[in-house]
């Protein structure tokens, strides 16, 4: 076999090697992510359900007439109980004024991340919200990045923006 064949077969050796490792990875991306919004749904039935709402009607909010559905749910939140009264939100998130909000991260959130940062919160025509950070995303130096002004100073979506829209829809703009 010539030289530029050998390096043809070995080119699509490595093509098929690495479209495996891609699929792979992407397979265990997608589960990771479906079963954190399986959660999300499990803890919605949970918290609907210890409400007083009846199965039938979680049912039909969920779209479905399999009862095993909501059973399924419930059996894998069996130990969930909504917190009420003060959030455990309000130990990260304060009111600096009626318009400004401070965030203060130890180890938060998906990515752990910590420091703080303060935000003007702008309430959209669409009802979605905007935060407008007041302290830089870099230092001085530009040796240390504010992560949480990364996670929210103009975002409108992820774990971190939902989180806070969360909190400040409960406390009120």
């Amino acid at each position: 076999m010539s030289i530029k064949l050998d390096a043809v077969s070995k080119a699509k050796q490595a093509y098929m090697s690495a479209k495996s490792t891609l699929e792979h990875r992407l397979r265990e991306q997608l589960n990771k992510e479906m079963s954190n919004l399986q959660t999300q749904i499990d803890i919605a039935v949970r918290y609907a359900y210890d409400s007083g709402e009846t199965k039938a009607n979680i049912l039909r909010a969920l779209g479905t007439k399999d009862f095993n559905t909501v059973v399924r749910c419930l059996e894998r939140t069996s130990a969930v109980a909504e917190i009420v009264g003060e959030s455990p939100l309000d130990s990260i998130y304060s009111w600096l004024d009626k318009d400004t909000v401070r965030a203060v991260y130890k180890d938060h959130g998906p990515n752990n991340y910590s420091g703080e940062a303060s935000f003007v919160v702008k309430k959209l025509d669409n009802g979605s919200y905007l935060f407008l950070s007041l302290d830089s995303l870099w230092s001085e130096d530009y040796k240390t990045r504010n992560d949480i002004v990364a996670a929210l100073d103009g975002k409108t979506d992820g774990h971190y923006y939902e989180e806070l829209v969360s909190w400040v829809t409960r406390r009120g703009l």
